[in-house]
């Protein structure tokens, strides 16, 4: 089985369809995950689609897509060890969408001056390593 990772920008390539379409089609082993950290390089990605939700891209090729907070380590454990069985088992593709933020610039030259300073502030508050660390 095969696991793939792209940002939420890449949703809207001809290549991310080509190649969900051709796992549904073809019922092939594979989690598609999409990081949506809700910057598709500088633009916002509420300008970018309509949907709430890109996990609801699934729907259109016949697949499941769940939404899970990416920041939560445990649940996207869970929910991608349910992918893989069902990936394992020849079920076919599951859309994967972890829902986080970029706290840095899309490129090392990039300064961030898109995203709201009170935005990035909430989102360290829910970084993933210092959340899990307060857990355990």
């Amino acid at each position: 089985m095969a696991v793939s990772f792209m940002g939420d920008g890449a949703v809207n390539e001809g290549a991310f369809h080509e190649a969900v379409n051709m796992g549904a089609i073809w019922s092939l082993p594979v989690v598609y995950v999409v990081e949506n950290n809700l910057y598709s390089a500088s633009t916002p990605i509420f300008e970018m689609v309509r949907l709430k939700r890109l996990s609801d891209r699934a729907a259109g090729y016949g697949i499941p897509g769940v939404t899970v907070d990416g920041n939560d380590v445990l649940e996207v454990f869970e929910t991608a060890r349910k992918a893989i069985e069902r990936a394992r088992n020849g079920e076919g593709p599951t859309l994967v969408e972890c829902m986080t933020y970029r706290i840095t610039g899309h490129s090392r030259r990039d300064p961030c001056n898109y995203q709201p300073e009170e935005e990035r502030k909430e989102a360290l508050q829910r970084e993933p390593f210092g959340v899990l660390q307060n857990i355990c």
